[in-house]
């Protein structure tokens, strides 16, 4: 399995322990997931976003709290 890391870019938050997932496609629905459960206790007009990275540091997703 890989390591991930999910930073919720625009609040200063840095993942540093990371997830293992088995593939970046499960990470990804880690990620919409969790933006989904964070954007009911957010405003919605911000432009915060969960930034995934693998191991390497590569982005390899962004998902956006709030779509517009």
């Amino acid at each position: 399995m890989a390591r991930y890391y999910f930073t919720l870019h625009g609040s200063g938050a840095d993942d540093l322990d990371g997830q293992e997932f088995p593939t970046d496609e499960t990470a990804r629905q880690e990620a919409r997931a969790v933006a989904r459960d964070l954007a009911q206790n957010r405003n919605p007009a911000s432009d915060e976003k969960i930034v995934v990275t693998n191991e390497k540091g590569e982005v390899i997703h962004e998902e956006p709290l709030f779509r517009r």
